[in-house]
């Protein structure tokens, strides 16, 4: 039992031990590596494997919009089509500019054959890839596969028209119609399976299915002889294809020409003598020629007889009779020409020659012949009717070749023989109109209405010439004689409508809003519930600033059209121009929920929350504003006006932490936009943490180095400095005196986040030595409208005064006005004076000015000391220009502290000006110059001269 129990705990310690060692050397993957797996997988077809890896990746990170697409792809491949709808659904409405998505996302209901959803599917892919050719494709494979065949005709031409030259497009192209012609084919709709078939060959005149379908359609509906045709035209262009030489000879055999057929087969083995096939059919088809001349071809008969009795009539008229009814019109025209050589004035010939030469479609050589017979008998009224509709058809084949001058006078011809023939004056009136000749088709239209007052077909021609050159108000008249004396067709009052509407755009071109409203209004006077007429006037009525009246026929077009997403769009448009914002979000909003999938929809419903917002902004709503804005980024969290709009509002209530949450999404999804990185930069400013926001403005220096942008990124490095060094140098001469005085200075600063100290040293030489002096300053911020400034200096009394003490209390008022209290104290050639200090000082914009008063006490004198100071700030406040003016002896004068107890009490006046200029932030250079005069006595003046230069740098 004891040996039991330690082989059980041995086996349970070695599991443990394993199952740690595991957990130590195999280090747990992270999302992006087993995606790659998942890649490696899908590429070696090992599907299951890489779903179970996706899947893995999914739970380490949800949001893995790539992964999501991939688990969709691997459903689609395993045939897992609701999985796999439901991944790339979820990704597009995540991503809805993941190009692949859409790709998939289309094939999927394709393969599901929902082409309603892969069309709407592709509409939104275009929406946001306008234009894209593979999409476009792909649209035009959905409109194949759901067989609306006349779309995707339209559709494909249209693609072609923009990629003319590609070739995976003119593949698609030719596609499209040899699936159609295939479709109309089957269902023995031959007409359109031609007009098909004849599309792909435009493109490619080599397409073998469409020759070869085109060939069987003459076949099965018997006629070999434009099969025949069809077939010699292509040997024109390719005299030695093999195929078309042994596809006619076919033909030639189910028209049962064998001398034909054996005459084809001769030129096939010429050219190629050991083909076997060729060979093979040489005997099968002499046997076949054999069987059919054994049933005894009459026409084979009759013609033996002609070359026996060339002048046996009968004979010959049933030659003649048997070629037209094989539709042989060559051979039949070549028999006619023989018996007319012998009798040339052979009406009953002559009569045949007619129906052949109609029969065969030679018009123009049939209307000669026909004038010809009805010259020779002008009472015959058939030879007239039959003289005038072959003019009248040859004036047809003219003007289908565009030969309108022939085609003219061939219609001219008829009318001198029929002057009403109604035939001979529509198509002359169509020949002008195709020469967009109309105030000649006008003339025959009249002329054809004096004849036929009543005829519909030439007042309908009529009212469209006349609206073709402006004259709408002529053509409406006509319009309506004809709608009223037919009420119950479609056709007049679509016309009519037609015209009113045309009338209407062309008024609207011109910009004759008034008028054009008329003309939509009449429309629906005849029709209210005409789309068209009430898109015009709801466009034109919000178009011209009347709202109210666009809000109107919006309703009215929605009581007949209730759920017209376009109308329903459009009357949301109309209430956000109104600025019922509440309105039109509602149905854009009820839009969005029933068509998830079309952008436009979500974008008309963001574009409303954010006109609303911004609205709540004017109106001083930021919270209103602000939570229109968080639905906007619920939709669409790369919305960039809603994060530039909340970040501007945060900012302004000082919510910066807030702010800098919006500041970041819109980098991560904008990362090259300068915008949100300038915005980031303000904010982190604000927040007074320099560094971080000197490294943003940087960035937005990288996007654009717009002098702005530079100055801003020198402006917040400055921030970030904590130290600066200066040197000034003063320099004071006299009229009353050969000396000067000199005074140099080195100063130390250092920022912290109250305010700033200081050290100087100032340095003077002497004869009686050299004055030296240090001071110690102190600028110290109590809180945003309370400031001190403190000042204490020493020196060793050569020069400068032994001791001086300074203090002030700085408050800041309303109105940027600051005042300020203080006290000073002076300690020089064994004299002590305090003085009290007293100032105000205003900002207006760029000017500050400063004035300041000093009471001194030297005991057991008085005195009172002024001072006014103005400056001019320049460039963001970095350079200013200052003036200054002074009544007296002041006791923070530095140039007059030397001499300040022989000066103290003299009558004292100065003035002065300077510049200060700072280079990006870091580096301030200074030049003052001030003039002093002081009154010695009533009659003696004394002038002192001062310049200060000065120099700072940050670092």
């Amino acid at each position: 039992m004891m040996s039991l129990f330690k082989y059980i705990l041995s086996v349970t310690v070695l599991g443990f031990s394993l199952q740690a060692q595991a957990q130590i050397f195999n280090k747990e993957k992270n999302a992006d590596e087993l995606y790659e797996e998942a890649v490696k997988e899908t590429r070696l077809n090992h599907y299951q494997k890489a779903i179970q890896l996706s899947k893995e990746a999914l739970q380490k990170r949800p949001d893995f919009t790539d992964q999501e697409l991939l688990l969709g792809r691997l459903y689609m491949l395993t045939g897992n089509t609701d999985l796999a709808r439901r991944y790339v659904k979820k990704v597009l409405a995540e991503a809805p500019t993941y190009y692949d998505a859409y790709l998939y996302a289309i094939n999927i209901e394709l393969g599901a054959k929902k082409y309603e959803e892969a069309e709407c599917y592709v509409d939104e892919g275009l929406y946001q890839f306008p234009g894209d050719k593979t999409l476009m494709l792909k649209k035009l494979g959905i409109l194949d596969a759901s067989e609306r065949f006349f779309q995707a005709g339209n559709y494909a031409t249209s693609l072609l028209e923009k990629y003319s030259t590609d070739t995976s497009v003119q593949r698609a192209y030719i596609g499209h119609y040899l699936l159609a012609g295939r479709y109309y084919q089957l269902r023995n709709n031959q007409i359109l399976a031609l007009q098909n078939y004849e599309k792909a060959l435009l493109l490619d005149y080599s397409n073998e299915e469409a020759k070869a379908a085109i060939t069987a359609m003459y076949i099965k509906s018997g006629s070999y002889t434009r099969a025949i045709e069809q077939v010699n035209a292509e040997l024109s262009g390719n005299p030695n294809s093999y195929d078309l030489m042994m596809r006619k000879l076919g033909l030639l055999q189910e028209m049962h020409d064998y001398p034909g057929a054996i005459n084809q087969l001769q030129q096939i083995l010429k050219r190629w003598p050991s083909d076997a096939k060729a060979r093979s059919m040489e005997t099968p088809l002499q046997m076949d020629a054999a069987a059919w001349y054994a049933n005894t071809d009459p026409y084979l008969l009759y013609q033996g007889v002609l070359e026996k009795n060339p002048g046996n009539r009968e004979a010959l008229d049933k030659v003649i009779g048997l070629s037209m009814s094989r539709g042989a019109y060559r051979e039949a025209l070549a028999w006619i020409n023989r018996g007319l050589k012998n009798n040339p004035n052979d009406q009953h010939l002559l009569s045949l020659k007619l129906d052949v030469l109609e029969s065969d479609r030679k018009f123009t050589e049939a209307a000669l012949l026909a004038e010809k017979l009805y010259a020779a008998n002008r009472s015959n009224a058939d030879l007239k009717s039959r003289y005038t509709a072959l003019k009248i058809a040859s004036g047809r084949d003219y003007l289908a070749q565009q030969q309108y001058d022939l085609a003219l006078a061939e219609f001219d011809k008829a009318l001198q023989t029929d002057p009403r023939d109604t035939t001979a004056l529509d198509m002359m009136a169509n020949t002008y109109i195709n020469q967009k000749d109309n105030v000649h088709a006008l003339q025959v239209l009249d002329k054809a209405l004096t004849s036929y007052p009543d005829n519909s077909r030439f007042l309908l021609k009529k009212s469209s010439i006349l609206a073709a050159t402006g004259q709408y108000d002529e053509a409406a008249v006509i319009a309506e004689q004809l709608l009223r004396r037919s009420p119950a067709d479609p056709r007049y009052a679509a016309n009519l409508t037609d015209l009113r509407l045309t009338a209407g755009r062309t008024l609207l071109q011109a910009e004759e809003y008034d008028m054009a409203a008329r003309e939509f209004r009449a429309v629906l006077a005849q029709s209210p519930d005409n789309l068209d007429a009430l898109n015009y006037l709801i466009n034109l009525q919000n178009a011209v600033g009347q709202s109210d009246s666009s809000l109107f026929y919006a309703n009215q077009a929605l009581t007949y059209h209730p759920d017209n997403k376009e109308l329903l769009l459009k009357k949301a448009g109309v209430l956000t121009d109104m600025k019922r914002y509440n309105e039109a979000n509602a149905i854009t909003y009820q839009l969005m929920q029933r068509y998830p999938f079309t952008a436009k929809y979500r974008t008309a419903y963001t574009e409303g929350l954010i006109a609303a917002g911004t609205t709540y902004q004017r109106n001083n709503a930021p919270d209103s504003a602000l939570a229109l804005y968080r639905q906007v980024l619920g939709l669409n969290r790369k919305d960039s006006l809603a994060l530039l709009y909340s970040i501007n509002l945060l900012s302004d209530k000082k919510e910066y932490d807030s702010a800098l949450v919006y500041a970041n999404q819109g980098i991560r999804f904008y990362p090259d936009n300068a915008s949100f990185i300038q915005k980031r930069a303000v904010l982190l400013e604000n927040k007074k943490m320099y560094a971080d926001a000197a490294i943003a403005a940087d960035s937005v220096v990288k996007l654009n180095r717009s002098p702005e942008n530079i100055d801003y990124a020198d402006y917040l490095h400055s921030k970030t400095t904590k130290n600066q060094f200066g040197m000034y140098f003063l320099h004071s001469s006299y009229d009353y005196q050969d000396n000067t005085y000199n005074i140099a200075t080195l100063e130390y600063r250092h920022f912290f986040k109250r305010g700033s100290y200081a050290g100087r040293l100032n340095y003077a030489g002497r004869q009686q030595g050299t004055g030296l002096q240090g001071e110690a300053e102190l600028y110290y911020t109590h809180n945003t409208k309370l400031y001190s400034y403190a000042l204490a200096t020493y020196s060793n009394e050569i020069v400068f005064p032994k001791t001086r003490l300074a203090y002030s209390l700085f408050k800041t008022f309303k109105h940027d006005i600051e005042g300020e209290l203080g006290i000073r104290y002076l300690n020089a050639d064994s004299t002590s004076s305090v003085s009290g200090v007293a100032s105000i000082a205003k900002t207006w914009k760029e000017f500050w000015v400063n004035f300041r008063a000093y009471f001194i006490s030297d005991s057991p004198e008085f005195y009172t000391s002024y001072n006014l100071t103005a400056r001019y700030y320049m460039n963001r406040q970095q350079d200013y220009i200052a003036f200054n003016a002074g009544l007296g002896t002041s006791p923070d004068d530095r140039s007059r502290l030397i001499q300040f107890p022989k000066l103290a009490g003299l009558l004292t006046r100065s003035v002065g000006a300077g510049y200060q200029k700072t280079f990006k932030y870091r580096t301030t250079a200074g030049i003052f110059g001030t003039w002093i005069n002081q009154k010695i006595s009533s009659t003696v003046f004394q002038n002192q001269y001062d310049i200060y230069v000065t120099l700072q740098r940050k670092f």
